[in-house]
């Protein structure tokens, strides 16, 4: 138990390492960029410009409209995997009370994605009554 709780542990803790390193770097490469306009040079373009402008394009395109289709797939998901963890609970234990118990948690992770379904109806529902109609432009 103590090796998996080990491995675990140091997995994340090399996964945030690694990130806390990134964005270091990233830093670094941008204070660069803006010492170099502050002294009046023009820093040398990016590595890979079209890569740079496919990621303001898509990152405009996605906004408050990928929050339903987020929450949407949340849902089902959620929806899926309590289902499926009751089924397996019920069919396969023999304990009365484990039975009871993993049902609960099975119908708690459906009802969360109950939730999370509607909340995404709710939003497309928001949405269509928050956009300007093509008539009225």
């Amino acid at each position: 138990m103590w090796v998996a709780i080990a491995a675990i542990t140091g997995w994340a803790v090399i996964t945030l390492y690694r990130m806390y390193i990134a964005s270091k770097a990233r830093e670094q490469v941008h204070r660069e960029r803006l010492a170099m306009i502050e002294r009046g040079l023009v820093p040398p373009p990016e590595a890979d410009p079209e890569k740079f402008e496919r990621m303001i394009a898509h990152s405009s395109e996605r906004g408050r409209w990928d929050r339903g289709r987020h929450s949407r797939r949340t849902g089902v998901l959620l929806v899926a995997v309590g289902i499926g963890l009751g089924f397996t609970n019920y069919f396969g234990a023999n304990d009365p009370l484990r039975v009871g118990r993993s049902l609960g948690i099975a119908a708690f992770l459906a009802l969360i994605g109950i939730a999370f379904l509607v909340n995404a109806m709710f939003d497309a529902r928001s949405r269509s009554g928050s956009q300007p109609s093509p008539e009225n432009q």
